[in-house]
């Protein structure tokens, strides 16, 4: 048990509380300290920014962080700003990628330094749904009620702390602190700072004056302000346009008043509108996982490594500007291209944890955590024993792998119980890629479909590689004679998705290949003619073609990515047309194939 810290008086809903200690030191010394908050805290020495966190973790496994700086002799105020998130996901005022149990702050510091602690909710601040980038944090808009000097511990009203005792297990970090590091932004237009390189960036303002601020990020300005408020698609053109969409934090200034963004944001543009007489001054710090120094040799590579980089956090990430979740099928592509570029592989390792933490009493997986919702897609828990394995071809029966292999045996047992008539049918949202003639990323046609089997045939290989049960090659051979039988159309030399072989795509015949060698495909590939691939399932397409020396389908698969380079992008999106997102996680994946160049 620990003792967690709340305020005397706990509002409902979102809120903000700030944690005060006071205390002296009698001579120069180092203060050293762990702390953890729920949902998210940011602390301030003095009125200097020192430390976020904790790490990003799951229900099950919270974390904490550590802090060593040095402190002068003399009085000196510590605070903590905590974000509380209100948890019920319906009222959008929560972040998707960020879980809670019950907020609080809690910080063990063995010297007795920070020993009083007072505490105070935020007066004056609102919250509002985001949007755009409806999963990220909620936007917040500061009345001028709101005490400007409450991170130094000054003003308002401060009252001793409610204790109480918290069971959950802390567990030290398993990366290191993420970014922090001041970027200078162009000034586009009055107002208007445009970033070169796609950023994750908090922000830090002082306004003075009397009257309201806004500020808003964005991907990109759009060509009109025709914009489809569901499926988060406008018209980009060459990513030239002029027109912002989406809500604003908003500041309300009667004198003085410095702001930090408690949570970063994301994009190439931050717009700052002003009304009344403002003065402000903006200063920008760029975030993300310290992945060590990468020199790209071409435009291509940049893109890519910069796509990985902004959707690399304390987690892997789908994209930074909306949802901001670890979700299974990007994080696989994401540590592949880790594995290939790096010696550190801590965030792969913690990604494959996290993921399977969110695994449910029969067995299945969530295809995206740390959530505040509840997904089930087929496909993505398949793919989890792949990126399990990719782990284990790495590391071994290292302590991580051992703590997930009874993970793995439970999930292999769900799926071995969801086949009907030997091919695997499991309920949930089943996603594939998204092409433009299937309704919501799920192949067309009734029944089993030949992919997500395909998947599985690959799966127990590579379980069987790690000798996770007995009996799983013999397994994967009769799939795999039960899938030509049912899918493979002898006349076309294809597989279909569908039993009844209506329906056929690139899909299966590249995973054909890779789980089973099948070059009969290949004439039918050349062809031309099925649905392609998109940008995400264009790895296994890739690497089909890599495998099997298909050079040319390589070249003309690549020359895709070379044509977003003329996009006006930096980074690359979440499909190759109409993207919603022009920073997406899947889509970096093509690092992995440069670097065989």
């Amino acid at each position: 048990m620990n003792r967690w810290m709340i305020p005397a008086q706990v509002p409902d809903g979102t809120y903000i509380a700030v944690y005060r200690c006071v205390f002296t030191a009698d001579q120069a010394r180092t203060l050293a300290f762990r702390y953890s908050a729920d949902n998210r805290a940011q602390l301030f020495l003095d009125g200097e920014r020192i430390s976020d966190g904790p790490e990003r973790g799951a229900a099950q496994y919270w974390y904490y962080q550590k802090v060593s700086l040095p402190v002068g002799p003399g009085k000196h105020v510590l605070t903590a700003r905590v974000i509380c998130l209100e948890p019920d996901i319906k009222k959008r005022r929560c972040a998707y990628a960020q879980m809670t149990v019950r907020h609080g702050f809690w910080i063990d510091e063995p010297a007795g330094l920070l020993r009083n602690w007072d505490c105070q909710v935020a007066e004056g601040i609102g919250f509002e749904i985001p949007f755009p980038d409806w999963g990220a944090f909620p936007r917040v808009k500061v009345s001028s009620a709101f005490e400007p000097k409450i991170l130094m511990g000054e003003g308002g009203v401060w009252s001793p702390v409610r204790v109480f005792e918290d069971d959950r297990t802390l567990h030290e970090p398993d990366l290191p602190p993420m970014r922090y590091e001041e970027i200078i932004p162009e000034r586009r237009a009055p107002g208007l700072f445009y970033f070169p390189v796609y950023v994750c960036a908090w922000g830090q303002y002082h306004f003075s004056g009397h009257g309201t601020v806004q500020i808003r990020w964005t991907e990109t300005p759009y060509l009109d302000g025709e914009f489809d408020p569901v499926g988060l698609h406008g018209r980009k053109g060459k990513r030239d346009g002029s027109c912002f969409i989406g809500n604003f934090d908003v500041f309300e200034v009667d004198g003085e008043l410095d702001w930090h963004d408690f949570w970063w944001k994301a994009g190439h543009y931050a717009e700052i509108r002003v009304s009344g007489e403002v003065q402000y001054q903006a200063r920008f710090f760029c975030t993300g996982y310290p992945y060590p120094d990468h020199q790209p040799r071409t435009k291509l590579e940049k893109m890519a490594f910069e796509t990985l980089q902004a959707c690399s956090f304390e987690t892997y990430m789908d994209c930074p500007y909306y949802e901001q979740l670890l979700y299974v099928a990007d994080s696989r592509l994401e540590a592949l291209c880790a594995y290939k570029l790096f010696g550190d592989h801590r965030l792969p390792a913690k990604c494959l944890r996290m993921l399977s933490l969110s695994q449910r009493e029969d067995g299945a997986l969530n295809a995206q955590y740390p959530s505040c919702s509840d997904q089930k897609i087929p496909s993505f828990m398949v793919i989890w024993l792949l990126m399990l394995a990719d782990y284990y071809d790495r590391h071994g029966n290292d302590p991580l792998v051992m703590e997930l292999r009874p993970r793995a045996v439970r999930l292999m047992e769900y799926l071995a119980a969801n086949t009907v008539d030997g091919l695997l049918q499991v309920p949930g949202w089943n996603f594939i890629d998204w092409c433009a003639d299937w309704k919501s990323g799920v192949p067309p046609g009734q029944g089993p479909d030949s992919v997500l089997n395909w998947f599985y045939v690959l799966a127990l290989r590579r379980m069987a590689a790690m000798e996770l049960m007995p009996g799983l090659d013999e397994k994967a051979k009769q799939l795999t004679a039960e899938i030509k039988s049912v899918f493979y159309d002898p006349e076309r030399r294809l597989y279909a998705l569908d039993p009844d072989r209506k329906y056929f795509s690139e899909h299966p015949q590249v995973l054909a290949m890779l789980a089973a060698g099948d070059l009969s495909v290949v004439p039918g590939l050349r062809k031309g003619d099925l649905t392609p691939c998109s940008i995400y399932f264009s790895y296994y397409y890739l690497l089909a073609c890599s495998e099997f020396g298909l050079d040319d389908l390589t070249r003309k698969r690549l020359a895709r990515w070379e044509r977003l380079q003329d996009e006006g992008l930096t980074t690359f999106p979440e499909e190759f047309d109409d993207p919603r997102s022009d920073c997406h996680a899947w889509s970096s994946h093509i690092l992995y194939f440069l670097q065989q160049e």
